[in-house]
């Protein structure tokens, strides 16, 4: 539910500026469709986004408390019978015209892919052959291993339409490293000397 939005928080020059990053469009999101309290939206990160996002719990929170001092969100304490009392919180109308121009923005934004696991692969040629050999075959399996995992998520779990679409796109650029992976290992097997 959004909230009004009349003071100028957002407009503070003692506030440090917001990261136009895709942290707080994620925070952002999660609260355009109903209010929510920190757990479950920290719950739903870890649980239901793990393959999307590496957002820890800490740095959320962080986040949302700079999300309410520039009052793009708003909270409120809540009680349910004998359970602690709870912060929920719920996006005001500047929030959601700031989620949307991220939004936007974003959408439109071309990323450089820089995977982790790179810097290993510049540094290959110091190892002897045999253990390079065997370090990619192994990091290999794991690779396939990851894609049936993405290949049961996508199949079994049930997973918003902007989720599903997020994780088809994590497959395929993994399908991708796989294919690339399995390359570099036939060129490593046709440097060993024949027998």
């Amino acid at each position: 539910m959004m909230e009004a939005h009349h003071s100028s928080a957002a407009h503070d020059p003692s506030l440090p500026p917001l990261p136009e990053d895709e942290r707080i469009l994620l925070l952002l999101g999660l609260l355009t469709s109903q209010d929510r309290h920190g757990y479950e939206i920290n719950d739903f990160i870890e649980h239901q986004l793990a393959c999307v996002t590496d957002l820890k719990k800490a740095t959320a929170y962080q986040l949302l408390d700079r999300l309410e001092q520039h009052e793009l969100i708003t909270s409120r304490a809540e009680q349910h019978g004998q359970r602690p009392t709870r912060k929920v919180y719920a996006l005001t109308e500047s929030g959601h015209a700031h989620f949307m121009r991220l939004l936007t923005a974003q959408l439109r934004e071309e990323e450089p892919l820089i995977l982790p696991g790179n810097v290993p692969i510049m540094f290959c040629e110091h190892l002897p052959l045999p253990e390079r050999l065997s370090a990619l075959e192994e990091r290999i399996g794991k690779l396939e291993a990851r894609l049936k995992t993405y290949d049961y998520l996508l199949s079994k779990v049930s997973l918003t339409t902007g989720v599903g679409l997020s994780m088809e796109r994590i497959q395929a650029v993994t399908q991708a490293d796989l294919v690339w992976m399995k390359d570099l290992l036939g060129r490593w097997q046709a440097e060993q000397p024949q027998k």
